[in-house]
C-alpha cells in the first residue's frame, strides 16, 4: 500500500516538532522532513513528536537553503547533516534522504562524495534544469557512483510540468524504470514556478495525475511537497484527496478527524496568526 507523506519544515517561527505533532493529530501517516527548522539542538524533540511515524529526508537544495551537498565550500553545513542523519535517522524512523543532481554551483564530484557518507539510502529527483534525456543520463552516473546506496529515483511532477509543458510531463514515467521509482512529489503550480501550492490553487490537473498514478500500480511513497498555500487547511485537503485514491481507510480518519479537530485547531491558529 502506498504510504503518503507531507512535507514538514519550520512554518512562521514554528519548529518541525509543533508541526509533526499538528501533522499526527490530524491523522497524517508519515512526513518528509525538510532541513529548515531541524538542527541537534532540537532532534530530541523531533524523535519524540515522531514517536512510530515513518519519515523520510530532503537534503537541503539550492533554491531553498541557499546550498546543496554539489557546494565545495559549505563542508561545514553538509558535515552537520551527514553527523545529524548517520546518528539519529534510525531515531527518526527514516526510509530513505533525497537529493537533487547538482544544480546552478558546485560539482557531481563534491556532491558524490558527500553523498557517500551518509548511512542512509538515497533516491534522485528530478529537477526543471534538466530534460528528461539528461536526467536519465545523470541517474545512471548515480547508480555507477552510488551502487547500492542508491535505491531508485524519484518523480517530481510539477518539475516534469514545467519542464516539459502539459501534454509530455508524465513521459519519463515510461522512459526510466518504473520498478525503481520509490516516491513521487506531488504539489500544485503556476505555468511558470514551482510554487509548492495545495491543489486547485494551480494549473496542475491534480485528478488526472492521481488517475495516471494509480492506473500504473504505483504502491511505494507519495509526498505532497505542499507549502500551506493558500492556507494549512488547503494543504490537509489536498493530503486527504491523495488518501481518498490510495488508502480509503486513511481518507475516513482523516475526514473525521478534520471534523472533530478543525474548530479547536482553528482557534489555536487564529492566536497564533497562522491561516
Amino acid at each position: 500500500m502506498v504510504l503518503i507523506g507531507q512535507t514538514i519544515q519550520a512554518y512562521k517561527g514554528l519548529g518541525c516538532e509543533y508541526l509533526i505533532r499538528f501533522a499526527k493529530t490530524m491523522g497524517i501517516e508519515s512526513c518528509e522532513i525538510n532541513p529548515q527548522g531541524v538542527s541537534l539542538k532540537n532532534i530530541d524533540k523531533i524523535i519524540d513528536a515522531l514517536g512510530d511515524m515513518k519519515t523520510t529526508f530532503h537534503l537541503p537544495v539550492e533554491g531553498i537553503d541557499g546550498f546543496d551537498f554539489a557546494y565545495p565550500e559549505r563542508g561545514k553545513d553538509i558535515q552537520e547533516i551527514i553527523k545529524l542523519l548517520n546518528t539519529r535517522g534510525e531515531d527518526m524512523n527514516m526510509i530513505l534522504a533525497v537529493f537533487h543532481p547538482a544544480e546552478s554551483h558546485g560539482n557531481h564530484k563534491t556532491l558524490v562524495e558527500n553523498l557517500q557518507q551518509l548511512d542512509v539510502k538515497l533516491v534522485v529527483e528530478n529537477i526543471q534544469l534538466y530534460s528528461d534525456e539528461q536526467f536519465i543520463d545523470v541517474y545512471q552516473q548515480f547508480k555507477d557512483d552510488l551502487g547500492d546506496q542508491l535505491i531508485g529515483w524519484l518523480f517530481d511532477v510539477a518539475h516534469s510540468y514545467l519542464r516539459n509543458g502539459p501534454k509530455k510531463y508524465m513521459k519519463l514515467l515510461d522512459k526510466l524504470p518504473f520498478d525503481e521509482l520509490e516516491e513521487i512529489h506531488l504539489s500544485d503550480c503556476t505555468d511558470t514556478e514551482d510554487s509548492h501550492y495545495s491543489f486547485g490553487a494551480g494549473v496542475m490537473p491534480i485528478k488526472s495525475i492521481l488517475n495516471d498514478i494509480k492506473g500504473r500500480g504505483y504502491n511505494k511513497i507519495i509526498v505532497n511537497e505542499i507549502d500551506a498555500y493558500p492556507s494549512v487547511w488547503s494543504s490537509i485537503n489536498s493530503y486527504k484527496e491523495v488518501a481518498k485514491y490510495f488508502n480509503k481507510s486513511l481518507y475516513v480518519k482523516i475526514v473525521m478527524r478534520m471534523f472533530l479537530m478543525k474548530p479547536i485547531i482553528q482557534r489555536k491558529l487564529k492566536k497564533a496568526n497562522i491561516t
